[in-house]
């Protein structure tokens, strides 16, 4: 008896020991599962983005560094500037002189002076009184035909003085370099009026004017003007009237005064 109780001790320690290296193994091999479980739901997660460091390249640099090509831009370009006229001439007064010829007469040259005044109104409108006093002289064209021909124009009448008055009308108004050294400003004007025309043998007869000219600025009291006036008229032609135009082309200095001091 007592020797197996012996027996059945030392089977149940031998079962013991043998038990604990197994269990040691199976242990680990859990944890290994659990180690490989944890590193595939590890690796499935989703990972979160980094951003990365874009290089500018050149041309980002030169857009961001260039400021000057802002000047380049559309609404810049589209930027007017609008300034007063520099040479203002509402309430007051113009004198003008001037050298005078006639430029489309063929059978005489006929040329002198020209002394006009004037007011005007508003920046746009003004009157003018002119007065004319040519002379005349036979053309070559004139002296041959009677050498040649023996065709004398005795009988074609030529301007020696008109005095008249005008209503002058100036829409436009700009300005123009000299030289690339100066900026002149300069108004366009157009003039319709009447007067009479006084020839070398009939005074009195009645004329009608179309004008056109510039005034170029060069100071606020003094400009250069030149002027083309074309009068209408009916005068003595070969033994008979008939209607007669003078194409008048005029140049000289213009005085304005008073002085402006609004501007």
């Amino acid at each position: 008896m007592k020797y197996r109780f012996r027996f059945l001790s030392a089977l149940v320690i031998l079962g013991i020991v043998c038990a604990i290296p197994f269990s040691q193994a199976q242990e680990g091999d859990g944890n290994e599962d659990l180690n490989v479980i944890e590193l595939e739901l590890e690796n499935s997660k989703p990972k979160p983005k980094t951003k990365k460091l874009v290089k500018p390249t050149e041309s980002q640099n030169i857009k961001t560094t260039e400021f000057s090509e802002l000047t380049l831009l559309a609404p810049f370009s589209e930027v007017s500037v609008i300034q007063k006229r520099f040479l203002p001439k509402t309430n007051r007064f113009q004198f003008f002189g001037g050298i005078t010829l006639t430029t489309n007469d063929p059978f005489y040259n006929t040329y002198g002076g020209t002394l006009r005044g004037g007011y005007f109104i508003t920046e746009m409108f003004g009157v003018e009184l002119q007065y004319f006093n040519l002379t005349s002289s036979e053309a070559q064209s004139t002296k041959e035909l009677y050498s040649v021909q023996n065709i004398g124009t005795d009988g074609l009448s030529y301007t020696k003085e008109y005095l008249g008055a005008s209503i002058q009308w100036i829409p436009i108004y700009g300005k123009m370099t000299w030289f690339n050294k100066k900026i002149v400003p300069f108004d366009f004007y157009f003039g319709v009026g009447g007067g009479q025309t006084k020839t070398h043998v009939k005074g009195g007869i009645g004329t009608f004017q179309l004008s056109t000219g510039q005034i170029f600025a060069i100071s606020k009291s003094f400009a250069i003007r030149w002027d083309f006036s074309w009068n209408f008229f009916s005068a003595k032609a070969i033994n008979e009237d008939g209607m007669i135009n003078n194409l008048l082309f005029s140049a000289g200095a213009s005085f304005f005064f008073p002085e402006a001091k609004y501007r």
